[in-house]
């Protein structure tokens, strides 16, 4: 069996995301009037921004290192207006 044939039982903690990602989830400095959120497995923006209470866009503007709306990762970490 290949290294790629058994990838859905293969789970990564935080610090292994952070060494692939090369440090794209070290949490975010504090923010005057946001709160820092931790993306969950599973998690869309859509379903973060209902959870919250604002919209997609708001989520996109507060956080403009999404250069992709359909593409987040688990373990990253977001913005949100407090």
């Amino acid at each position: 069996m290949s290294e790629f044939e058994n990838l859905e039982a293969m789970e990564l903690n935080e610090k292994e995301l952070n060494e692939i990602a090369g440090g794209a989830f070290k949490p975010l400095p504090d923010k005057p009037g946001f709160i820092i959120y931790q993306i969950s497995k599973g998690e869309t923006l859509g379903r973060i921004a209902k959870r919250f209470g604002v919209t997609v866009k708001d989520l996109l503007n507060w956080n403009p290192k999404i250069t992709n709306r359909n593409l987040i990762y688990y373990g990253d970490y977001l913005y949100i207006k407090d």
